[in-house]
């Protein structure tokens, strides 16, 4: 289930303006789309959950947790979402943009008076635990969820989708190449990832 999730999560439209275009840099050539999309699936991605002891036992419904696209990866993906759907794959000039595509989710569980999940509303990246660099999403758009439980009781919460100019990507990361990823509900820090080396070999960064 888990090796599925880059494709589920697809079903995303990414508007962008002009202006946030220009911030985000140039395009993939047409040669490295053809290439991205004969990728083998799941190059270019990698998820990366909260590892908190007691996280698994709070956030039953959906775990906090970061899903990363290298632009190749992010056009990959959506080729395969569109095939698997019998759809014609037509990329947008946003998606064949160079940039850092980060899906966020917040943790969602089950309580006594019904659901409670957590919203993303701000994703940063950071160089450090102390925010020596900080940078802040070229563009994000939010992703709205509703969860319900057997007594018709709901909650609504949203999940993140932020593109991040690799510019400045290179701007955050350390020597190993590493960066952390901060997630906020509003002004509420809710958790901060480390980007660690062995995920960054595989997103070939």
């Amino acid at each position: 289930m888990k090796t599925c999730k880059y494709l589920a999560l697809m079903i995303i439209v990414v508007c962008l303006g002009p202006a946030a275009r220009s911030q985000l840099g140039d395009n993939l050539s047409s040669d490295e789309i053809k290439a991205a999309i004969a990728l083998k699936p799941g190059s270019g991605f990698v998820a990366i959950m909260d590892s908190g002891f007691l996280t698994p036992s709070i956030c039953k419904a959906q775990m906090p947790e970061e899903f990363i696209y290298t632009a190749k990866g992010w056009l990959n993906a959506l080729s395969i979402n569109a095939r698997h759907q019998y759809l014609p794959f037509n990329p947008q000039p946003e998606d064949t943009l160079r940039a850092l595509t980060i899906i966020s989710q917040g943790c969602a569980s089950g309580t006594a008076s019904g659901p409670a999940c957590d919203s993303i509303t701000r994703v940063v990246l950071l160089s450090d635990k102390g925010g020596s660099v900080v940078i802040e999403a070229a563009s994000s758009r939010l992703r709205p969820s509703t969860w319900q439980n057997g007594f018709g009781a709901t909650a609504a919460c949203s999940s993140l989708v932020s593109k991040f100019t690799m510019a400045d990507v290179q701007k955050v990361r350390n020597q190993k190449g590493e960066f952390l990823i901060a997630t906020f509900d509003g002004a509420t820090h809710l958790k901060t990832y480390t980007v660690k080396a062995r995920f960054i070999k595989k997103l070939g960064l």
